[in-house]
């Protein structure tokens, strides 16, 4: 259970060539890209006027006046919301994987989802959402924020804990953060019940090019702030008594690292909603190809974790005819399985 960060970062398989790997994950990407803004359930328009009408060309059996704002105004704000809640996602699952060394964590598992949650709801149940812009993100992110700081006092207040610990806490303070919700939800007027009720379970429905320019600044900021903390990501992941013996001040250090966790999953949680399972799923698959080092583990995680979200949305626009299925769905319907495997697999390498 606590083996991708320590073992891992000491052994781990060798990672691929650089250069196809590189290749082969810009190239996923764009065919996530691409696939995601061609198809879709609107009746009548073929995935190739789509692609047409994104690369400036007429299409051929359907209305331009239909197409354009298809494509342009809701299938490719969509696509790239999902492309960066992604990244957001995978980049911070990696990171916290690694810097508290068990691979079992995503971001919910620390009370960052559930934080940003509270936050983002209680801007929508004030009416602080219509009013200010930048309300949701910013609320997203001082939510996930203050989740993190309760999360480092209560698990430090009896000494420095154990990784263990740090988790149990997180979970109890995600869990109060959803109680909370559920309160906000229950107090709230009814028209926005079900505006609200639809983010929970994360979803990019209806987002615009505003929606892409609110998430972008903070998940961009995020992703760089842990990229540039690379060292310390691999030192935490070699064990605290390693970390301490080259000067690393765990309580600063994790901090620093869950501070850029909640900037990236705030920002992508303010748009999309929770949306679980992305931060476990996808450093693992990733991991097994690139090796354990911050250095390559976390950008690749970005472009597959961005793709792995494109595709997971796409799937929930495909499968059914009479709904779009929330992505937040989709995930969950992957992730749950894939838990349980991870821990039985665990199991039997205890055993």
């Amino acid at each position: 259970m606590t083996g991708s960060g320590a073992a891992g970062a000491r052994s781990g398989p060798p990672a691929a060539g650089p250069v196809s790997r590189w290749l082969v994950l810009l190239a996923l990407l764009a065919l996530a890209l691409l696939a995601g803004v061609a198809f879709g359930g609107a009746a009548g328009v073929g995935p190739l006027d789509a692609l047409r009408v994104l690369f400036g060309l007429p299409p051929r059996h359907a209305d331009p006046a239909l197409v354009e704002p298809l494509v342009w105004v809701f299938r490719l704000p969509r696509v790239l919301i999902m492309a960066l809640a992604g990244a957001a996602l995978a980049v911070t699952g990696a990171a916290l994987q690694a810097s508290l060394q068990n691979s079992l964590v995503d971001p919910s598992l620390v009370g960052v989802s559930g934080g940003a949650s509270l936050g983002a709801v209680l801007a929508y149940t004030t009416g602080l959402a219509d009013r200010w812009l930048f309300s949701v993100p910013l609320a997203a992110f001082a939510g996930a924020l203050v989740a993190v700081v309760v999360v480092y006092l209560i698990a430090y207040a009896a000494g420095r804990p154990t990784t263990g610990a740090l988790l149990l806490t997180g979970v109890a303070v995600g869990s109060l953060a959803a109680a909370l919700v559920s309160v906000l939800i229950l107090a709230t007027a009814q028209h926005r019940v079900h505006e609200i009720f639809a983010w929970l379970l994360g979803s990019a429905e209806g987002r615009t090019w505003r929606d892409v320019r609110l998430a972008a600044l903070p998940v961009a900021g995020g992703i760089a702030g842990l990229l540039l903390l690379r060292r310390l990501i691999d030192a935490l992941a070699l064990g605290e008594e390693h970390a301490l013996s080259i000067g690393v001040d765990l309580l600063r250090g994790r901090a620093t690292v869950f501070a850029a966790v909640a900037l990236a999953a705030g920002g992508a949680v303010s748009v999309t909603g929770p949306v679980a399972f992305v931060g476990l799923m996808v450093p693992h698959m990733v991991r097994t190809w690139t090796g354990p080092s911050a250095r390559t583990l976390l950008p690749a995680s970005m472009l597959a974790g961005a793709a792995f979200l494109v595709l997971a949305d796409l799937l929930g626009r495909v499968v059914s005819v009479t709904v779009d299925l929330p992505v937040g769905i989709v995930t969950t319907l992957m992730g749950v399985p894939f838990f349980l495997f991870l821990l039985h697999r665990a199991r039997v390498g205890r055993g």
